[in-house]
């Protein structure tokens, strides 16, 4: 089965603010006890409890708690993993942990002195672990440093590493690509996906469907269905959101850049031609019924969306019968190259927190999750593309997904887009949520834009000077 629902629709963890943002150590120190403790009274006493059933372990074995936020299918398919694990060696004994909000849970248990020995994140956690000295980087371990060098895709390497050292490996990812429903586009002649945002802004506007009081039924294209990654848009105009940092001069956040005027003019426009209150009361009516048999998509509400690898798996489940295509997100025409298409990409990652049982035992399975041969597995089973730069032969034959070369593509492409590297991003993305909505009501684009990057980069200097403050205390 495919994975679940990305973040934050699936119930991601809580948005930390700023002063929620785990504080750094000195390499080799422990987590700040402080931020562990202030994220206990975010996630609340429960968050020390460890869920899930206890397997017994074989006499001899050495004791590996594995806490993994995949549950049902997804979690099965991590299982399957941590089973041919178990079953090739007689060392040790990984026991996989289901746990929810694992991101405050696993800060807790660290700062705490009672970490698992291997714990599953998102790559937007990576910044957060890593400057707090709360994982352990692989280059400390014996072989990890092969691992930073060429072995993933060059954009999950980036989302693996910080500060230069890779802190975790990757535990599947996923691209976010046009999904569009064949029957739909047939109505207005059309045999492919728009690969244009000029095509897609035509063809969207001969698919709208409105009732006798004027109301939308069905729509073609609307930016705001769904309404998990306002953020993506300017990846489509080739703008990045956060510009890296070089020489002395450290990352800044970008944006208000011309890449995102452009893309949020675009979101308006649509907004505009859709009228502003009715489309947005349209998306709304999805809000409870995505990735369900009444999901905009798969009930033809939207002949297109941009979704990630998990809707085959949801297609086949509640619509089995739907004829669909998948293509890389519309891109403008002057910018159009088939050989770079652009998306965005996230990860899900599995690192070693500071302070475990075990950690040479630890990085033996962690090493074993990395394996081709394991990731491709795992990515199958969850019908995504690979992480890994180069993938084997027969990997795209039979995958789940009959759409994945197109996820693998766009995950490879050099032109692909990530997050920002930051411990700011999460509330930088909140900021985003309410500047969507403001944009998509009908502010002007620039004003807002302004306002979202004074408040953004004001949050990334704020947390810049706290770990230099921090590192120089100690």
């Amino acid at each position: 089965m495919c994975a679940a629902l990305p973040a934050p629709a699936a119930g991601e963890e809580p948005r930390p603010t700023l002063d929620a943002s785990p504080e750094p150590t000195a390499p080799g120190a422990s987590v700040s006890r402080r931020v562990a403790l202030g994220l206990l009274g975010a996630a609340g006493a429960a968050a020390l409890l460890t869920p899930g059933r206890r397997r017994t372990v074989p006499a001899g074995r050495v004791h590996l708690r594995y806490w993994e936020k995949w549950t049902g299918a997804e979690g099965e398919a991590v299982q399957r993993i941590v089973d041919r694990f178990n079953a090739s060696q007689d060392r040790s004994w990984v026991e996989r942990v289901p746990v929810a909000e694992i991101f405050s849970k696993a800060m807790v248990a660290i700062g705490g002195g009672d970490p698992p020995d291997v714990v599953g994140l998102f790559s937007w956690n990576v910044p957060y672990f890593a400057e707090a000295r709360a994982l352990m980087p692989f280059d400390d371990f014996p072989g990890g440093a092969e691992l930073a060098s060429g072995y993933y895709a060059p954009a999950i390497e980036r989302l693996l590493q910080h500060e230069g050292r890779l802190w975790c490996g990757a535990n599947t990812c996923y691209s976010l690509v046009l999904y569009a429903n064949r029957a739909r586009l047939a109505q207005v002649g059309l045999d492919a996906p728009p690969a244009t945002i000029e095509e897609l802004d035509a063809v969207s506007e001969r698919l709208v469907e409105r009732g006798a009081d004027g109301r939308i039924t069905r729509a073609g294209f609307l930016q705001n269905i769904p309404l998990w990654w306002p953020y993506v848009w300017p990846s489509l105009f080739g703008a990045e959101l956060m510009e890296p940092g070089h020489g002395e001069r450290p990352p800044r956040m970008s944006l208000a850049s011309e890449g995102c005027r452009r893309a949020y003019q675009w979101v308006s426009d649509t907004a505009e031609r859709h009228g502003r209150a009715a489309s947005r009361s349209f998306g709304l009516s999805w809000e409870r019924t995505m990735l369900s048999a009444a999901d905009p998509f798969l009930s033809g509400g939207v002949a297109m969306t941009v979704q990630g690898p998990w809707m085959a798996n949801f297609a086949r489940q509640f619509t089995p019968n739907l004829d669909y295509v998948a293509a890389p997100v519309p891109v403008p025409a002057a910018d159009l190259d088939p050989a770079r298409p652009r998306g965005l990409l996230e990860c899900d990652t599995i690192g070693i927190p500071r302070g475990c049982p075990h950690p040479e035992e630890a990085w033996e399975f962690v090493r074993f999750t990395q394996t081709r041969e394991s990731q491709e597995e795992l990515a199958r089973a969850h019908c995504k593309p690979s992480p890994l730069a180069t993938t084997s032969p027969d990997f795209l034959v039979g995958h789940p997904n009959p759409f994945v070369a197109v996820h693998e593509a766009v995950a490879k492409s050099p032109a692909v887009s990530v997050l920002p590297e930051t411990r700011a991003w999460k509330a930088t993305s909140d900021l985003m949520v309410q500047a969507f909505d403001a944009i998509w009501m009908g502010a002007d684009v620039g004003t807002e834009l302004e306002r979202v990057q004074t408040r953004a980069q004001g949050l990334l200097e704020a947390a810049r000077e706290r770990y230099r403050a921090r590192r120089e205390r100690v």
